[in-house]
């Protein structure tokens, strides 16, 4: 089972793991590790208060990808969200849609993104224009 645990946002594995994967330095929410048997396998965030919150910048180790553990460690994430209060996630991404596509998300129209959502520094300016905009309902 994906445990996540809380860590600081300038945690030295989960800088060097987003710098891995071309990805933002968190600038805010929580980060979590995701352990597997007492090993860490990936890094996961969640943006925001309330009912919508934004998905950070889901990441596996190297050693960790194409082992099926990206979908468990997003099950996770979504669990802790359900936890935190939250009805739907929201998620900005340039490489990996067709992954969150396969586990249940849907494209939706940047516009209609609740406010507080858009007003996150990674909805603002940090992702690209044509990142693709995804939301599920929890």
């Amino acid at each position: 089972m994906v445990v996540l645990n809380l860590i600081d946002a300038g945690y030295a594995g989960l800088i060097a793991a987003l710098r891995a994967e071309g990805l933002p330095a968190p600038d805010a929410g929580r980060y979590f590790s995701a352990d597997l048997y007492g090993a860490v396998v990936g890094y996961v965030g969640l943006e925001g208060e309330g009912r919508d919150l934004l998905l950070r910048s889901l990441v596996m180790l190297a050693d960790q990808q194409a082992r099926g553990l990206g979908r468990r460690v997003l099950a996770a994430a979504e669990a802790a969200a359900r936890d935190l209060g939250a009805a739907r996630l929201h998620l900005l991404t340039t490489t990996a849609e067709p992954f969150f596509v396969r586990n249940g998300y849907r494209a939706a129209d940047r516009q209609a993104a609740p406010e507080t959502i858009r007003l996150t520094r990674e909805f603002a300016g940090l992702c690209p224009a044509s990142a693709a905009y995804l939301t599920k309902d929890l």
